[in-house]
């Protein structure tokens, strides 16, 4: 007796025999073999470029997009109480109001769902990622242009790396894409409109290798902001938004998209800390009232994080008496602070830090807590105020940073050659 080893093509490979002994065993494990399917994989998706440090994706400079981006803001207020199971619902900002509506009850459904368990800072990366892939696509020579991806390439974007696999990854981004295909601005202030929603969503399919594609293109003003004849732009600084984490660093977040929006509809702005709290969205205007929980600490996060914008040169804060107070004595309570402060900073801040410099630890920590007062006194920090109040309240204003202008003009620059090329 002998056993052949044949190849698929019918061909013998080998022929060895069989002892006596050992047949009945080989013909019972002959018995339990079954035929193996062959294994299908996915062709390999190729990934796109990595994003590198100085990469910076635009962004629509528009109120709507401001509107839009308050939705992601930890203090939003979502209302669930008052939805009705299945249908559309709408959802108020810091700057405005949004209408989500799918179209079935069950897009409706997962919309609900995904406003109130998902929805906030960490997915404003997503929402980068899906513009920045629009824009290495395409460079936004037509509107109605589909870009064709997948949702790995996307997640591979934006820094998932192994993870850009992950079931739950995926199902993020896919309710992060269906929440912007599905939202309209339906009022900017107390002004009533209809803006498009950001992106025009025109299919989700899943290939017989499990693997999920999107096609999709901008909404027409978002479109017309980023590409049209008189773009309105701002850079938002991709890997510093990926790098930050939603639920611990919200504040860098939502100051850059913020900011960065108001920067890019004007040369400046001035406001009062009180009202920058409330219109990023990081703040309710309820937290800001004396004798709320964490009032001061709270202050301090957002004041680190203006500074922090500051060191990546994308704003430039003139001196304010209230702010860089702050900022002096945080400077002297913890030395090693002054040398991560940008350039521009410290030369603001070389008279308070002499002005201070003879003062003890109590005085300072004193000194500190009555400037934080006076940038949270909201009755003398009302914008509908004709004039300042030098004594209780002032204004902060703020300039677009260096970088913040080489990267607006660089986009608007490539914008300018590519529309004389065609």
């Amino acid at each position: 007796m002998y056993v052949a080893l044949i190849g698929q093509d019918g061909q013998i490979r080998d022929v060895a025999p069989i002892p006596p002994a050992a047949l009945s065993g080989l013909q019972e494990t002959l018995k339990s073999l079954k035929e193996v399917p062959k294994s299908r994989r996915a062709r390999r998706t190729p990934a796109f470029p990595a994003i590198t440090s100085q990469h910076s994706t635009p962004m629509p400079g528009t109120s709507s997009f401001l509107v839009l981006t308050g939705s992601f803001s930890p203090s939003v207020a979502k209302q669930p109480m008052l939805w009705s199971e299945g249908e559309g619902f709408d959802l108020a900002t810091p700057t405005g109001t949004l209408r989500v509506q799918g179209l079935t009850i069950g897009e409706n459904a997962s919309l609900q769902q995904y406003v109130e368990e998902e929805l906030g800072p960490e997915r404003i990366k997503e929402l980068a990622g899906l513009l920045d892939v629009y824009f290495l696509l395409t460079h936004g020579q037509e509107q109605s242009e589909n870009v064709e991806v997948t949702v790995k390439q996307i997640l591979q974007r934006i820094g998932k790396g192994d993870h850009a696999d992950d079931n739950d990854e995926q199902a993020h981004l896919l309710n992060t894409a269906l929440y912007l295909a599905r939202t309209y601005v339906v009022s900017i202030s107390s002004k009533q409109t209809r803006i498009s929603p950001l992106i025009v969503l025109e299919s989700v399919t899943t290939d017989q290798y499990g693997t999920i594609h999107l096609r999709y293109h901008l909404g027409e003003e978002t479109f017309e902001s980023i590409y049209g004849p008189k773009p309105n732009i701002f850079p938002l600084p991709t890997p510093r938004i990926l790098g930050y984490h939603g639920a611990r660093s919200p504040h860098e977040i939502m100051l850059y998209t913020f900011l960065g929006n108001r920067l890019a509809q004007g040369e400046g702005i001035s406001l009062y800390f009180v009202t920058l709290c409330i219109q990023s969205g990081l703040l309710r205007p309820e937290k800001l009232q004396p004798g709320q929980k964490n009032r001061m600490r709270d202050a301090q996060q957002m004041i680190e994080g203006l500074v922090q914008l500051e060191r990546d040169a994308f704003i430039q804060c003139d001196l304010h008496p209230d702010f860089h107070t702050v900022v002096a004595v945080n400077a002297l309570l913890e030395p090693d602070y002054l040398d991560t402060l940008a350039e521009g900073t410290k030369e603001r801040l070389k008279e308070t830090l002499r002005a201070l410099g003879g003062y003890q630890r109590e005085d300072l920590l004193a000194k500190r807590r009555a400037a934080l007062q006076r940038l949270l006194d909201t009755e003398h920090s009302r914008e509908d105020r004709q004039k300042e109040n030098a004594v209780f309240c002032t204004r902060l204003t703020i300039h677009p940073g260096s970088q913040f202008l080489t990267k607006q003009q660089s986009f608007l620059s490539r914008h300018e050659a590519s529309t004389e090329n065609i």
